[in-house]
């Protein structure tokens, strides 16, 4: 995403910066309820923004069901509304991951069309801001950029990292439940009796989770690239993977610049593949610190690994052709160090505790051995990343969920819900599958990879979000709505987009 709300980069850090300002109201002018106000937030600032915000912490106990032991400092920003209208609600964000922090979306929230007429309340989940950030160390460095090419999730990684955190964090604790839990006590707090809600990627399923939970405090939300409970992550990110691949070829056939540029596509992709399956295939990148010529070994795996990610950003899937060409002529070097910056991104600071915690308990323990192969038979990312996981979380610890927790469960919540028709990881058969127990929504396939937000999307968002319905919208901005170009040869030699 751009200016928008943001959920596939995890974004760098924004320090708070304390203001002159003294103590107002947890949610002064902004539809809080006062008399229900127990939470008083501070005026300050955000770095590299200039607008005066409103910040504060709201401690949770880590574990919730005694009630007891360690807290959990959640960190909050408000960022005001342009212009007030109490009467619609804040818009509450939740980031993608599991494991983004909210409160890194300022500049994202201020950029937003629902920024004129709604506060948005951004709210550190447990697990990912400062103080209790499930982050273990990565076997990951800029001194050896072949790491980058191989899976984070190889069990010795899980349990190094178990083996870290645990010594500070009850893992058991951190779920989507717990979560949303907290969320509804940071609502109360504020004094807010309905809010609207938000998200992208994981953010989807987080927000579906309150609903479930907490519905009737929900007035509307806008869900992008949909994530369900359904969807057993990591199951069919191979069916989502090459899904998505083969819609990128037909959309190259259908594009005479790229059909022209690269006529037998699927077979040079196929071809690659199986040169890469011979052996590994030694290329020679730039260092993206340094510049220094490196050496590295890409491997099948790496490489269908990679090709995923950079299908995320639609952009820069629309370079995929181009590098495929290159590497058919023989010449790898390019795709290899396009990979390594696109997982370099993509895995360098994720916090793979929380991610471990939440998708063990709630999705991977629900995979079956039987279930892998049909999941992944024929498609070029295998069943590799799946086992991978499933052997890492076999030792992870286990979190009681509530009861009922994987039921399906049908909500009048009025929605509005985006899907690419490129992305990888939430195609549109999971927006479809909400938009089934969601019957007051509207699902839209849109031009895009992962979270295709724009500003067509975001006004659209911005008109529900005031109307508290998703009945009657406008859609007519998302038709016209075009993907990026595709990369051609004589281009620039260095990948353009980038996350």
């Amino acid at each position: 995403m751009t200016q928008t709300l943001r959920t596939i980069t995890l974004a760098v850090a924004l320090a708070l910066l304390p203001a002159c300002g003294g103590n107002v109201p947890g949610a002064s002018d902004t539809g809080a309820q006062s008399s229900q106000q127990k939470l008083v937030l501070t005026s300050c600032r955000v770095a590299n923004v200039k607008e005066d915000l409103r910040c504060g912490i709201h401690e949770v106990f880590e574990n919730r069901e005694a009630k007891s032991g360690r807290k959990l400092p959640l960190k909050i920003i408000l960022v005001p509304a342009r212009s007030p209208h109490p009467e619609l609600k804040p818009v509450f964000y939740l980031a993608g991951g599991p494991g983004e922090t909210n409160t890194e979306f300022v500049e994202a929230a201020l950029g937003s069309s629902f920024h004129e007429d709604h506060d948005i309340v951004l709210v550190d989940s447990r697990g990912t801001g400062k103080g209790h950030r499930l982050a273990c160390r990565m076997p990951r460095s800029d001194d050896h950029l072949e790491d980058y090419l191989h899976t984070p999730f190889a069990p010795e990684i899980a349990r190094a990292c178990r083996a870290e955190l645990e010594r500070r964090f009850d893992l058991s604790q951190y779920s989507t439940a717990a979560m949303v839990d907290d969320l509804d006590e940071v609502r109360q707090a504020l004094g807010y009796d309905k809010i609207n809600l938000t998200g992208g990627s994981f953010g989807t399923y987080a927000a579906l989770m309150y609903m479930r939970a907490h519905g009737e405090r929900v007035r509307s939300a806008y869900l992008v690239s949909l994530v369900t409970l359904e969807n057993r992550v990591p199951l069919y990110h191979a069916w989502g993977a090459q899904w998505a691949l083969e819609r990128l070829f037909e959309q190259c056939a259908a594009d005479s610049a790229c059909h022209g540029a690269y006529p037998n596509l699927r077979e040079d992709f196929s071809a690659v593949l199986a040169r890469l399956h011979q052996a590994p295939v030694q290329a020679s990148v730039r260092h993206p610190v340094s510049g220094a010529k490196t050496k590295i070994d890409l491997t099948e795996q790496a490489f269908a690994d990679a090709v995923r990610v950079m299908m995320y950003s639609g952009a820069r899937g629309r370079e995929v052709p181009f590098l495929i060409a290159q590497a058919k002529g023989g010449d790898f070097d390019l795709l290899a160090e396009t990979a390594i910056d696109a997982n370099r991104g993509f895995y360098g600071a994720a916090p793979l505790g929380l991610y471990y915690a939440v998708t063990c308990n709630e999705f991977v323990d629900r995979i079956r051995p039987g279930d892998v192969e049909p999941a992944t038979r024929g498609s070029y990312a295998g069943a590799a990343r799946v086992r991978d996981q499933m052997a890492s979380c076999e030792a992870w610890p286990k979190t009681t969920l509530p009861p009922g927790y994987f039921e399906p469960f049908r909500s009048e919540v009025p929605a509005l819900l985006i899907s690419g028709n490129t992305d990888p990881a939430s195609p549109p058969r999971w927006g479809d599958a909400v938009h089934a127990f969601l019957p007051n929504s509207v699902h839209v396939v849109v031009r895009g990879g992962h979270v295709p937000v724009t500003g067509c999307t975001d006004q659209v968002a911005a008109a529900m979000f005031r109307s508290g319905s998703a009945k009657g919208l406008d859609l007519g901005c998302m038709a016209s709505l075009r993907p990026a170009p595709f990369k051609l040869p004589g281009a620039s030699t260095r990948a353009t987009a980038r996350f």
